[in-house]
């Protein structure tokens, strides 16, 4: 992988104290929040690029572009992506 990743901090406090402002957390449970919140976090973004990645090297690579696909090709190609 060649690019960082880099969260915007005020962004991620801000949407973490907003979700959490009405929990009353105590700050032992307000720390474990923030890692689990995170841990989500990053494992959905590195889920949807690894997504992109795929569905880019699956539909790009070799002209087609996905409207022209059949039908039959499309499942085709979500079948071999499945695979993995």
């Amino acid at each position: 992988m060649s690019e960082r990743t880099q969260i915007d901090s005020e962004k991620f406090a801000l949407n973490f104290a907003s979700s959490n402002y009405e929990k009353g957390l105590n700050k032992k449970e307000l720390i474990k929040e923030s890692k689990d919140y995170l841990i989500s976090y990053l494992t959905a973004y590195y889920l949807a690029q690894d997504f992109n990645n795929a569905e880019k090297k699956s539909f790009d690579n070799d002209g087609i572009k996905f409207q022209d696909l059949s039908f039959e090709e499309l499942k085709n190609r979500v079948r071999d992506l499945n695979k993995y």
